[in-house]
C-alpha cells in the first residue's frame, strides 16, 4: 500500500555525528576460489551473450530540473543563505505539494516533481537538485539502519537508507521524509555524487531484478559499477543478479570481488554462505555461518532489528526477548527500552512500566521523548513521573515510530 507523505521537511540542527557507534567486524580469512576475473564478470558474456560496450550503458540525468520546477524556483525568494532553505520548504508547503511514497521507485528529480512519488533515494535526488538550484550545499548521507533481514528464497537483502545533508552557516541539517525512523546514532557516511548515483543506478538494477529481467538488471549494474568499481555492495549485487539469472559460480566470484574490497560485508558473506551451501560445499558455508552468528550475537541493533521484525509480526514474546538481547549489550539506547515496553504491555506482561521510564529518563529534553509521551496517551496509561534530566546530546528525530502501532 503507497503512503501519501506531506512534504513537511524536518531540519534536524546538531553537531552531525558521522561516524556513530557501530560494532566492528573482525577480519575473516577466507579461500574462497574465483573461477572468473573482474573483466570476464563485466563483459556481458554469460547473461547478454554479447560483449557491452558504454553505448549500452544506461544514461539517467538524475537530477534533472524541468521547466516547471525551474519556474517553481524563481517564487522561492531569500538572499541569505541561512534563509534559502527554509524558503524552499515554505514554498513546498504552502503549495501542498506532497509525495507517495512509493519503495520501488527510484526515480529522478524531476520525475519525483511530475508523478509525486518516490522512495528515500528519489526524495533525496528531488530535494538536492532543488536546493542546489538556489545555491544552497547539500549533499546524499547514507544511514546504517538497524540490521532488518529480508529473505527472497535464496538472498538477503538489507535496507540501507538515504536522506539529505545540507550545510548552512557551517552548520549541518539533515533532510528527510518526515516519517522515516532517523536516528543520529546510527552509523552515517557523506556521499559524493558518483558514489550516489552509483547507488541510484544500483537500486534501478534490483528492480528490474525483482521483475527477472536480468538483461536490464544486469546493464544498470554496470552502469552503477562504472560509477563505482571499487564498491563491495555493487559487486554484491552483481552477484544476486548472476545467481538469479542461473549462473552460481559467476555469483561466487562476483561474491569474492565484493569481499575483496569490504572483508566485513555482512550480505555478501550471507549471500555466500547460501550459494555455497547450494553448490554443496558445507564445511565453507558453515564456517561463514559460525563467523556471521559470531558477529551478530555481539551487535545490539541486530537484535533490535529482530525485535522490531518480531513486534511487526506480532510476536511479542520473541520481540521483548530479542530487544533485551540489544539493552544487555548496550543500555543507553532510550529506542530500546521503549520497544520493551511495547513489547511487554502488548503481551500483559509485568514491568512494562519500568521500561517506559527508563525510556524516558534516557530521552529527556528531546522530541523523542514527546513522542513517547504522546504514544502513552494514546494508550490510556497514566502519565509516567517525569524523570530527573540528565546531560544528553541529541538530535530530534521525526514522527514516524511506525513500529508503535
Amino acid at each position: 500500500m503507497e503512503k501519501r507523505i506531506k512534504i513537511i521537511i524536518t531540519l534536524f540542527l546538531s553537531f552531525l555525528v558521522l561516524e556513530g557507534c557501530s560494532t566492528q567486524v573482525k577480519k575473516i580469512d577466507l579461500a574462497i576460489s574465483s573461477d572468473f576475473s573482474e573483466k570476464q564478470l563485466l563483459s556481458g558474456t554469460y547473461i547478454l551473450s554479447f560483449p557491452v560496450s558504454n553505448a549500452d550503458l544506461p544514461e539517467i540525468d538524475i537530477l534533472e530540473l524541468n521547466d516547471e520546477m525551474k519556474l517553481f524556483l524563481t517564487s522561492v525568494n531569500a538572499k541569505r543563505e541561512g534563509d534559502k532553505l527554509d524558503a524552499l520548504v515554505h514554498k513546498l508547503q504552502s503549495q501542498n505539494f506532497s509525495i507517495f511514497y512509493d519503495a520501488d521507485a527510484t526515480l529522478n528529480a524531476a520525475q519525483v516533481f511530475d508523478q509525486q512519488r518516490g522512495n528515500c533515494m528519489a526524495f533525496s535526488t528531488f530535494v538536492i537538485a532543488m536546493s542546489r538550484e538556489i545555491g544552497v550545499d547539500t549533499k546524499f548521507n547514507e544511514v546504517f539502519i538497524p540490521e532488518l533481514r529480508y529473505l527472497d528464497n535464496q538472498q538477503t537483502f538489507i535496507y540501507q537508507h538515504i536522506n539529505v545533508l545540507a550545510t548552512i552557516d557551517n552548520r549541518p541539517q539533515i533532510l528527510d521524509f518526515n516519517f522515516t525512523d532517523y536516528n543520529p546514532e546510527y552509523r552515517q557516511q557523506i556521499l559524493g555524487d558518483n558514489e550516489a548515483f552509483a547507488k541510484f543506478y544500483s537500486n534501478l538494477a534490483m528492480e528490474f531484478l525483482a521483475d527477472r529481467d536480468f538483461k536490464k538488471a544486469f546493464l544498470y549494474i554496470l552502469k552503477s559499477l562504472s560509477l563505482a568499481p571499487d564498491e563491495a555492495d555493487l559487486w554484491n549485487n552483481m552477484g544476486a543478479i548472476y545467481r538469479s539469472a542461473g549462473f552460481e559460480k559467476q555469483a561466487i566470484s562476483a561474491y569474492a570481488i565484493a569481499l575483496r574490497f569490504d572483508r566485513k560485508n555482512l550480505v555478501t558473506l550471507s549471500n555466500l554462505e547460501k550459494v555455497l551451501r547450494a553448490q554443496g560445499d558445507f564445511q565453507m558455508a558453515d564456517t561463514l555461518s559460525e563467523k556471521l552468528y559470531d558477529y551478530r550475537k555481539k551487535d545490539p541493533y541486530y537484535w533490535y532489528g529482530q525485535a522490531l521484525k518480531a513486534y511487526r509480526d506480532e510476536l511479542y514474546e520473541l520481540a521483548a526477548n530479542r530487544v533485551k538481547d540489544a539493552i544487555s549489550i548496550k543500555k543507553e539506547d532510550h529506542r530500546f527500552h521503549f520497544l520493551l515496553g511495547m513489547a511487554r504491555l502488548k503481551s500483559g506482561t509485568k514491568g512494562y512500566k519500568r521500561s517506559f521510564q527508563k525510556a524516558l529518563a534516557l530521552s529527556v529534553g528531546g522530541k523523542d521523548q514527546a513522542q513517547y509521551r504522546k504514544k502513552l496517551k494514546s494508550l490510556g496509561i497514566p502519565e509516567l513521573e517525569r524523570a530527573r534530566s540528565r546531560d544528553h546530546w541529541r538530535l530530534t528525530v521525526i514522527d514516524g515510530w511506525w513500529w508503535l502501532n
